[in-house]
């Protein structure tokens, strides 16, 4: 079988990894980089437990214990770590803190713990994005540089044989993966999809020393905060 996923996000190429661990022939097509995008430069936040209480739960409970899991079995640093988690709020006079930690500045209120070690982690994104589109190259994935343009059909409309890119190329394929992100509401131009749209969101990542050894910090603008 052959599967065809547009775009090299995280989404893409962890796709093409467990496909190709299955014997499936994946090729990634990727219109700039591998994680130029959002999966590049996000927080790179890993929680166990944030979606209890809601349909994601599980999922988000299996994605927790697999990411501890690719740590341990892809080859290459790609800043996997367990840590502790706060949220809080920058810019308001505190009102008392919860918790005091020597590396945020006193204008930083930490009203509540987010998570421990035992639930929360982190990755860098754009290196493990990479690891992942790396180890299903290993497996015998492809990387095409291309703009998806369309989808190849048979004379029968609703058989797929592919995607096509620009400048004519087809890439033939069984099936059509799409991960594209926000641009995904560009397959509505070819395909009866829902609009998708993108969610502005910003992460900041600190690299702070401190006398012993350095420390990582990061922290996101959606009230969380985290710490190594």
């Amino acid at each position: 079988m052959r599967v065809a996923i547009c775009g090299g996000g995280v989404i893409g190429a962890s796709t093409a990894y467990f496909l190709s661990r299955r014997g499936i022939v994946a090729t990634v097509i990727e219109s700039n980089g591998i994680a130029c995008a959002a999966s590049g430069k996000s927080g790179g936040f890993l929680a166990r437990d944030w979606c209890d209480g809601s349909p994601l739960a599980a999922l988000a409970h299996r994605s927790f214990d697999l990411h501890a899991q690719l740590a341990a079995d892809l080859p290459g640093d790609w800043g996997y770590r367990r840590l502790d988690t706060y949220g809080g709020f920058a810019g308001i006079p505190s009102r008392g803190r919860a918790y005091e930690l020597g590396w945020l500045s006193p204008d930083v209120t930490i009203g509540q713990a987010l998570g421990s070690p035992e639930t929360t982690a982190q990755v860098h994104p754009a290196r493990f994005t990479a690891a992942m589109m790396r180890a299903a190259e290993g497996l015998g994935a492809e990387l095409r540089l291309g703009r998806v343009i369309g989808l190849a059909r048979e004379e029968n409309p609703l058989r797929v044989t592919g995607v096509e890119i620009d400048g004519g190329e087809v890439v033939e394929a069984d099936a059509v993966v799409i991960a594209m992100g926000p641009w995904s509401i560009l397959a509505a131009l070819w395909l009866p999809l829902p609009a998708v749209f993108g969610l502005k969101g910003h992460s900041l990542v600190f690299d702070t020393v401190r006398k012993s050894r350095p420390k990582r910090h990061s922290w996101s603008t959606g009230s969380r905060a985290a710490r190594y």
